[in-house]
């Protein structure tokens, strides 16, 4: 019975040490998150608005380059150039998508995408976020929607983009967040 209790005991002590340091570290580590959040964040928005900065300068060049504007309860940016952008997110085929569209000062060509977080599958679900596929979206139009087709030889329309092949759901999904978003942010900031 005695060395039940130690055994206990012993569970017990190691539970509330393991918890408190636990605890502590979420605490201690708490304002340095919320700050590479906020750098991530940013770092993304200048991405996508193609404004050049060296890592160190990322919060002095966010603020001398581009301007928060809030209209109809939704964050909008818009850079010295002119170019509008804003955060996206919903739903892809596997998981949430997030990430910032920016549109030329037509409001209606896609200067760039950068994606911030995505959750599809690993291999070609995953490319969504790479480079040389959101690479496809520049300069296409929401006219009157983005619309994803299969690869071919044949040349793209002004409003087409290639799926990926082999994520099919995938390209689809994030067809459709690009389109509902866009129809949401676009209705806001012109009203």
């Amino acid at each position: 019975m005695k060395e039940q209790l130690k055994m206990i005991l012993f569970t017990i002590i190691l539970g509330l040490a393991s918890s408190g340091i636990l605890v502590g570290m979420d605490a201690y580590t708490s304002d340095m998150i919320t700050e590479n959040e906020e750098l991530a964040f940013k770092k993304s928005v200048l991405q996508a608005f193609e404004v050049e900065y060296e890592a160190s300068e990322i919060m002095d060049v966010f603020s001398d380059q581009i301007k928060r504007i809030e209209k109809n309860g939704y964050d909008f940016y818009e850079s010295n150039s002119g170019a509008v952008g804003f955060e996206f997110g919903g739903s892809g085929l596997w998981g949430p998508i997030t990430g910032f569209l920016t549109l030329e000062d037509d409001l209606v060509t896609i200067q760039d995408i950068q994606i911030m977080e995505q959750s599809e599958t690993p291999g070609l679900g995953g490319m969504i976020a790479e480079a040389w596929y959101l690479a496809k979206y520049k300069g296409k139009v929401f006219d009157p929607d983005i619309v994803v087709v299969k690869a071919n030889d044949e040349e793209n329309a002004i409003n087409e983009v290639d799926a990926i092949t082999g994520a099919t759901g995938t390209s689809r999904a994030f067809e459709t967040l690009l389109n509902a978003e866009y129809d949401i942010k676009k209705e806001a900031l012109v009203n």
